[in-house]
């Protein structure tokens, strides 16, 4: 059986980390689908490893990071799983470790192993997640001791947090930079534009709102509350992310996505 543990860091001192999570499981299979996130995650596995599957099987590596993806994927978990996540603010990490995350194609970046294996074999040794979240930050502080946001940053918080109720143009007018220079630095640094993020925002926020799935689905309230323009548009935007209809999506076992995912209740 496949089971998480979720801490959030919201607010820590370095301004990147957002909050991690621990993934166990012994001798078991699981595949299902990982959901777009609005965010990008380090992922440190330390026994086996997951399969991705696309146009072809791939065993991922011990670590990497993944970065805002559009469309959703299948994993697949075999054998004997510890792994840790440490989920981060894309504008943050890409500036950071200087990483153009505009320029990543792929559903995975590969990390430097001079600065990031020594980090993955001393995590591999903690086995707390307290103690694994403590020496990630300690980490990062060694650094950056001090982190200043900037523009960028504040059009990636407010989309996340207000995403969802207002308009691209409001936000950004609330940033006071040059609109060209902003939105060419925010895809640069998180990899997406800010539509395709507020999309995923839009979808996460209403996706994690389903508490009850044994219960009837209203489709047009959903639609209603993410700010669509019709049933339709939420619809062939969910699709379009997702890979299936609502309707299909809702109608089966969710457990696993959700703690793939990090949405678990």
């Amino acid at each position: 059986m496949l089971t998480s543990q979720i801490v959030q860091e919201r607010g820590s001192p370095e301004q990147l980390i957002l909050g991690t999570e621990e993934y166990r499981q012994f001798h078991s299979y699981v595949k299902d689908k990982f959901l777009p996130r609005p965010h990008v995650s380090l992922i440190f596995h330390f026994e086996d490893r997951p399969t991705v599957f696309n146009d072809s099987e791939i065993r991922l590596e011990s670590f990497f990071v993944v970065p805002i993806i559009s469309h959703a994927v299948i994993l697949g978990f075999d054998g004997r799983m510890d792994t840790f996540v440490v989920n981060c603010r894309p504008t943050v990490f890409s500036k950071l470790f200087d990483i153009d995350l505009s320029k990543s194609t792929a559903q995975r970046i590969k990390l430097s192993q001079h600065l990031f294996f020594p980090l993955w074999r001393e995590l591999k040794t903690l086995e707390n997640k307290h103690s694994r979240a403590t020496c990630f930050s300690k980490f990062v502080k060694t650094l950056t001791p001090v982190y200043t946001p900037d523009a960028v940053d504040q059009l990636y918080d407010k989309i996340v947090e207000r995403g969802m109720n207002t308009s691209l143009k409001s936000l950004m007018d609330e940033c006071n930079a040059s609109k060209s220079t902003l939105l060419r630095r925010f895809i640069s640094r998180t990899g997406v534009c800010p539509k395709t993020l507020m999309r995923i925002v839009r979808l996460n926020q209403l996706w994690k709102s389903v508490r009850d799935i044994n219960k009837k689905i209203d489709f047009q309230e959903m639609a209603y509350q993410g700010n669509y323009f019709d049933q339709a548009h939420f619809i062939n935007d969910f699709k379009s992310i997702i890979g299936e209809t609502p309707g299909s999506f809702f109608r089966r076992n969710l457990n696993d996505v959700r703690i793939l995912s990090g949405t678990q209740n």
